[in-house]
């Protein structure tokens, strides 16, 4: 599913938007790719296009799918439409909303209970406080 930049962001908003969704942001030349972690062989693949920029121009494309392994041989194949997949671009583009366009640090606020934490430490504290 493709849908695009609400907004100009800055890379560590966009980091700090997937990170409260459960998502490990990686940084590519010229984009910002994320996965969730694995479940039943299916995962959550985003691909924001960055082309190379600190701050992400509105309209960039999002790429959204979802990522199937097969055990044969290591085949992967995805899935680009469907109902869970429309639910999770809507949560995105929900969190891209929700958090501040120009933070320059990759701090993340905890949607639950509005806390400021650095990355690792948002993660142990979702786990902890919230049980996620």
């Amino acid at each position: 599913m493709k849908a695009s930049l609400p907004r100009r962001m800055t890379l560590p908003a966009i980091e700090a938007a997937v990170i409260t969704l459960g998502y490990g942001p990686k940084r590519e030349t010229f984009d910002l790719v994320a996965f969730k972690a694995l479940h039943n062989g299916k995962r959550f693949h985003m691909r924001l296009e960055t082309h190379g920029l600190d701050r992400v121009p509105k309209g960039s494309e999002i790429d959204l799918h979802m990522d199937f392994f097969r055990e044969v041989k290591g085949f992967h194949g995805s899935e680009g439409e469907s109902e869970e997949i429309a639910f999770e671009m809507a949560q995105l583009l929900g969190s891209l909303n929700a958090q501040d366009p120009d933070r320059t640090r990759p701090r993340v606020r905890c949607p639950e209970c509005g806390k400021e934490f650095g990355q690792e430490a948002f993660r142990a504290h979702r786990k902890v406080v919230h049980g996620f």
